[in-house]
């Protein structure tokens, strides 16, 4: 099936906010107000810090007056920092460089643009002569696909709210002509992000037709043996030459055929949510042969043999130097794969499919608890104590006995991980009341592995949820997220390192700061607080369970393909939902019997 064009993107005009930092510059504030700023470089580049408030993307315009021909240099930043670097810390042969600009300016009044899109909050206007700078104004033109806001959310604690607020700010800026990963690094169309993304928008905008053509672009790039490659490069899943600091992008090369396997699961899951919330059966139809073909794929992945950062990613854990996985945590998430493609195989009335899958299913339960630990008892390990990573992991000698050393220490081939556990229990391995008792079992432990990366925090939250672990799960929002706002977030970043207080300690110009996998809070807070959940594709059904946990009061809407659910939730059993048209349900209130929904009707319960 061919795939769909990307819609058209909508433009917003944003005026920087304040100047940050200025070096060599005269009236510095002015080129806020439409007055005039000199810039003008003697024995040192004049500068001027732009600060525009929050992050965004798109294309600066500066109204400029050069004195003479003069040199003229953006850097480009997602914090401060980054903006204020004047090196590119990556070697000249690494696959993503700082994002900045050299321009060579005429004498005369010009609008100056850079070269394709960038993404950024802070701006460093740098001249380095020999003539001055005259700056007038800046605009950033935003740009996004044109998503209109139908969701909402708001509680009684502040912080959520901005977690919330954060996250629909993300996924606004990665909407483009697909689902973007992060908007300055990488720009491109990831499986694993993806399958995050698409549930939040989907609860913020009701957003389906980008998310449709985002899976036509995976189904794209399968190869021979049924995978998935973990982007969709050959698909054009990418923003080059728009961002060319990343490289050329447009000759097939290591990366466009990389693949993943706990990303090819993702791809099954991600099918099945994206028709059980959008109802589009039709899509189940078209991807059914991508998804028996990655199914057959996965079937034949040796979870013992993978390779960490080669066939693999479940975690940032930078103080190993890559990609730390757990291959517990990726057996589950495969188990869990066939589960959903027996859903699919289902809808689509193949009874021996979904017969296959449930039976694969139901094997490699007790398979990986028998190969990892049992998670019911908290006992579950990231690996088997096998060392097939150890190659992947070691580039030298030096690295080699470095490695080993931090191996003996920290025992890595027998952690335990608090997503491993929260896989388990996602792929049916675990009951809630077994996570609840697991959950005592881990918090005793301060070496049980926490997640960084947004896509894993986001598991571990549904998981948490489901478990009625529900305070547990509201102050690790807290701690996740309030990281980030104490540092002055605006989106989401890529990932969070709570062993380091403040911003993450990544090289400052590799970092996302706005990185959709991590927008988690957007679906989450409405999907497990208000409780709202689709029961059957489309939202014909919905299950309702709200769980206030500390909070006082919660509120929002969730956009259907019917029109808005609301929900207002003001004490544990005291709940008002309105449903439109078209979208019936049942209500589970916490020690009272499931109440029938009506559908276009009001219903109050106290």
């Amino acid at each position: 099936m061919p795939i769909p064009p990307p819609p058209p993107l909508v433009y917003t005009p944003f005026k920087p906010r304040a100047v940050a930092r200025s070096s060599g510059a005269k009236n510095p504030e002015s080129c806020l107000l439409r007055g005039e700023t000199l810039l003008a470089p003697s024995s040192a580049p004049a500068s001027l810090v732009l600060d525009f408030g929050e992050e965004l993307v798109g294309v600066l315009t500066l109204d400029a007056a050069a004195d003479a021909s003069t040199k003229l240099e953006l850097i480009y930043g997602e914090d401060l920092e980054e903006a204020l670097l004047l090196q590119d810390p990556f070697a000249p042969d690494h696959w993503y460089h700082q994002p900045r600009d050299f321009l060579e300016l005429v004498p005369g009044a010009q609008r100056v643009r850079h070269p394709g899109r960038r993404a950024f909050r802070f701006v460093n206007v740098i001249v380095h002569g020999p003539g001055a700078l005259r700056l007038h104004g800046a605009e950033m033109m935003l740009e996004h696909a044109g998503v209109k806001d139908r969701g909402s959310f708001a509680c009684s604690d502040p912080l959520l709210n901005d977690a919330w607020e954060i996250s629909r700010r993300t996924l606004r800026l990665c909407l483009q002509g697909f689902y973007e990963d992060g908007v300055k690094r990488d720009g491109m169309l990831w499986i694993g992000d993806y399958r995050v993304e698409f549930l939040c928008a989907h609860y913020l905008f009701g957003e389906a037709a980008l998310a449709r053509r985002s899976l036509e672009m995976f189904a794209h790039c399968r190869h021979d043996d049924g995978s998935l490659s973990a982007v969709a490069l050959l698909a054009d899943g990418h923003m080059y030459p728009r961002i060319k600091y990343l490289g050329d992008l447009s000759t097939p090369g290591g990366l466009h055929r990389w693949v993943l396997a706990n990303y090819c699961a993702d791809f099954v899951s991600a099918v099945w949510e994206y028709v059980l919330h959008t109802g589009d059966r039709a899509a189940a139809g078209s991807l059914a042969p991508t998804v028996r073909g990655v199914l057959e794929f996965l079937g034949k992945v040796d979870v013992e043999h993978t390779k960490i950062a080669e066939t693999f990613i479940t975690d940032n854990q930078v103080d190993h130097g890559n990609w730390w996985g757990s291959r517990s945590a990726l057996a589950y998430q495969i188990a869990a794969a066939f589960n959903d493609g027996a859903k699919i195989a289902e809808l689509l009335g193949d009874a021996i499919l979904a017969e296959r899958c449930r039976a694969e299913h139901r094997q490699r339960l007790p398979a990986a608890a028998k190969l990892f630990g049992d998670p019911a008892r908290g006992a579950c390990r990231d690996d088997a104590g096998l060392a097939a990573d150890r190659a992947s992991l070691v580039t030298s000698a030096a690295t080699r006995t470095r490695r080993g050393s931090q191996r003996r220490e920290t025992g890595l081939d027998s952690t335990r991980s608090w997503h491993a556990h929260a896989a388990a229990f996602l792929a049916g391995a675990v009951t809630p009341a077994e996570l609840r008792a697991a959950h005592v079992q881990l918090e005793k432990d301060p070496g049980v592995r926490r997640p960084m990366a947004g896509f894993m925090e986001f598991y571990l939250l549904q998981a948490w949820f489901d478990a009625g672990l529900v305070r547990e799960a509201l102050d690790e929002m807290r701690s996740y997220y309030g990281q980030m706002l104490r540092s002055g977030a605006t989106t989401t970043w890529e990932l969070v390192d709570r062993r380091v207080p403040g911003i993450d300690h990544l090289v400052a110009a590799g970092r996302s700061h706005c990185h959709g996998w991590s927008a988690g809070p957007a679906w989450i807070l409405p999907a497990k607080i208000l409780g709202v959940m689709p029961a059957a594709p489309g939202f014909r059904r919905v299950s309702i369970r709200p769980a206030l946990g500390d909070l006082a009061w919660a509120r929002g809407k969730i956009p259907t393909p019917h029109g808005e659910i609301e929900v207002a939730v003001t004490a544990p059993s005291a709940v008002e939902i309105i449903l439109p048209p078209g979208v019936s349900g049942t209500l589970y209130l916490e020690g009272r019997p499931p109440v029938e929904l009506v559908e276009g009707a009001i219903h109050r319960r106290h």
